[in-house]
């Protein structure tokens, strides 16, 4: 049986059981709104293809004789990249993922039946691209249309470029020296859906004696304490990768070690965070290369401070017992969706060539 749902041209107040979109008032399928005395009309079968419903003030010609002003678009198929497509065609913008595509179309009046169904690509910086770093300059672009840009800051160290491995910056540990990116909603974690933060590094030094090397964080700290919501990233001095997340205005903190996975230096991974700030279990993971290396709980419930910048290769202020990052950084990646996995492998072996792997 066909999956379809009534719509209607509704310049009025919302009608109760429906949702509005622009001009549009939406059902559920299989439900009608006679009583309402609009016109209503029945929408393409969804189970063949995502469906843009859409506006059209001036008027058509119905499929049963009277005026329809509202439309349908469906795509080629159940798939994000079909959707896009479609998008894409309709707005004349040049969307990358389903999210962001589904973003613009209701703020400007459509309906879509496009669910978020798996992980989207909310930052993407290859220093082996071209169009992502030039060999010169302090930007380092965003190969997806987000524009979440980071920006080379070499502070009392240095960063240069190389190509040894294809493409890396390689950071000196100095104080400010890192790759900056400007605080916003791609970046920030999430307590309605999964974050997934990933980033290739080759370590030239690892932590001494209680300090860890810091090679991503948006986080503040004092005295030991976590001030604001946010995560970090480093290599303690026992050469494992550790990961901590703060909620609650910084007052939950739910760390991860990795316990028997050692980072050695000279050598690249792929250190991936995976969160959703929860209380339910395994809604934080941190990998090496595909190896889960710990898991436990997200944390808390709100995160009314995750306003800070997210660092790579460095510490933000007062974050006691870290230092700076001392190696070279290739890509990093930004995630939103659930996240498994086998996403982790995919991502992995999509890269893992110009590492060595």
């Amino acid at each position: 049986m066909a999956t379809a749902r009534p719509f209607s041209y509704n310049t009025g107040s919302t009608i109760s059981g429906t949702e509005q979109v622009g001009n549009l008032a939406i059902g559920t399928p299989t439900s009608g709104f006679s009583s309402t005395g609009l016109k209503w009309w029945n929408g393409p079968d969804e189970d063949l293809g995502y469906v843009i419903a859409h506006q059209t003030p001036s008027g058509q010609s119905g499929a049963d004789g009277d005026t329809a002003y509202l439309g349908f678009f469906r795509s080629t198929g159940l798939t994000d990249s079909s959707f896009i497509e479609l998008s894409n065609t309709i707005s004349g913008q040049s969307f990358t993922g389903g999210t962001q595509a589904k973003t613009w179309l209701n703020s400007n009046g459509y309906w879509t039946s496009w669910v978020l169904s798996g992980p989207t690509l909310l930052a993407n910086l290859d220093a082996s691209n071209s169009s992502s770093y030039g060999g010169s300059g302090s930007v380092w672009y965003d190969l997806t249309s987000n524009n979440n840009d980071g920006t080379l800051t070499a502070g009392s160290g240095t960063i240069s470029y190389g190509t040894t491995d294809g493409g890396e910056f390689d950071l000196s540990a100095g104080s400010g020296t890192l790759i900056r990116f400007s605080n916003n909603s791609d970046l920030q974690l999430s307590t309605s859906t999964t974050k997934t933060y990933s980033v290739w590094f080759k370590a030239d030094a690892v932590g001494f004696m209680s300090f860890s090397r810091t090679i991503m964080c948006k986080m503040q700290g004092l005295g030991g304490s976590s001030t604001s919501d946010g995560f970090i990233m480093q290599i303690n001095s026992s050469n494992q990768l550790i990961a901590r997340v703060t909620s609650d205005n910084g007052s939950t903190n739910k760390y991860i070690s990795g316990i028997g996975a050692t980072i050695s230096t000279g050598t690249w991974y792929m250190g991936t965070l995976v969160v959703k700030v929860s209380s339910n279990s395994d809604t934080f993971k941190l990998y090496i290369n595909t190896t889960e290396v710990g898991s436990t709980n997200g944390g808390g419930s709100s995160l009314s401070s995750d306003n800070r910048d997210l660092l790579l290769g460095n510490y933000d202020s007062g974050i006691q017992n870290a230092m700076a990052f001392d190696g070279k950084i290739g890509d990093f990646y930004v995630y939103e969706g659930d996240f498994t996995s086998t996403d982790v492998t995919t991502l992995f072996n999509n890269t893992k060539t110009r590492f060595g792997y």
